[in-house]
């Protein structure tokens, strides 16, 4: 539901992916040299955070956001090739300095895919999120709404083996937040 979590999902992925194919290229060749190794991961955690007044519609208002983060999903690792898709889901509340609070959540659709099959990693990492949250003034009477809708997608290519994309490396960005406060 805040903005911290949309910028630390997709560093997360990137060392997700590439742990995961070094985890296949060991653990799939000890029983063949092909095996895929498929499953699924769950993970929920809570959290508490400052918001440095840059929350959509409280543009210099700081606040303190609480909130569970629960992500799950299934994943298929080879030694050269890893998938994981899966939905992240955040409920929250934010408590503004000037009495305002705002109770909402999100949802996030996410998939990373990750080849390494010609000796360089070649990656494309996708997300879509719905957040929506009900305002309320101090008093608890609602006030309002903050929707926020984004889409994210990025393929590059891993040329200097840093695990990260660099300037030369992504071929291709989207990038779209669309904002409504009512």
């Amino acid at each position: 539901m805040f903005t911290p979590t949309l910028v630390r999902r997709p560093l997360l992925a990137t060392g997700l992916a590439t742990a995961c194919l070094a985890l296949g290229a060991t653990a799939s060749l000890a029983s063949s040299p092909n095996a895929p190794f498929v499953g699924t991961f769950y993970d929920q955690s809570t959290s508490t955070d400052t918001v440095p007044g840059d929350y959509p519609c409280f543009a210099g208002v700081t606040g303190t956001a609480t909130a569970t983060d629960t992500v799950s999903g299934h994943y298929n690792n080879a030694p050269a090739f890893f998938h994981f898709e899966g939905t992240e889901t955040l409920d929250g509340r934010i408590d503004f300095a000037d009495g305002r609070y705002v109770i909402g959540g999100s949802i996030a659709h996410f998939a990373e895919e990750a080849n390494a099959e010609s000796g360089t990693v070649h990656q494309i990492d996708s997300r879509e999120t719905r957040e929506r949250a009900t305002v309320y003034a101090a008093d608890g009477s609602p006030s309002g709404t903050v929707t926020v809708v984004s889409n994210s997608h990025t393929t590059w290519t891993d040329s200097n083996h840093n695990h990260q994309p660099d300037p030369g490396e992504i071929s291709a960005v989207v990038d779209h937040v669309r904002v409504t406060c009512g």
